[in-house]
């Protein structure tokens, strides 16, 4: 899909996600971002619309990993970034071992990683 955009001519989306996504940096900040989003179902925020899609992103971006240790790598930033935006408000009593505890926590969805990035992962077959 080519898209004009300014003075630049054709933009293509792929190659400028693609470059995003190979550096490790991008990957992380994009996972925690990702595993965030789904707290945005949870009462206080009431979104509870946002619940049905609000895991694509993440499984996207676990299911593009080069490498199954990447995956897993992924799934726990997301995992880490999902329980800091669900456990926000024990902030005021635990100081920085919320993050602690988030890492922790976020480290049961590093199979979840893996395991999305060998069953979805490559190119999609007849049966997907």
């Amino acid at each position: 899909m080519r898209i004009q955009v300014g003075r630049g001519g054709p933009f293509e989306w792929r190659r400028w996600i693609g470059a995003r996504t190979a550096s490790p940096w991008w990957r992380g900040a994009a996972a925690v971002v990702a595993g965030a989003l789904p707290a945005l179902a949870f009462p206080a925020p009431s979104l509870w619309w946002f619940g049905y899609g609000a895991l694509v992103p993440w499984m996207l971006l676990v299911r593009s990993a080069p490498t199954g240790r990447r995956a897993a790598l992924d799934g726990w930033l997301g995992g880490l970034g999902f329980m800091v935006a669900v456990h926000h408000w024990l902030i005021p009593s635990l100081h920085v071992f919320t993050v602690v505890l988030a890492g922790l926590l976020g480290l049961l969805w590093a199979p979840w990683g893996w395991l999305v990035r060998a069953t979805l992962g490559g190119a999609p077959s007849a049966g997907r």
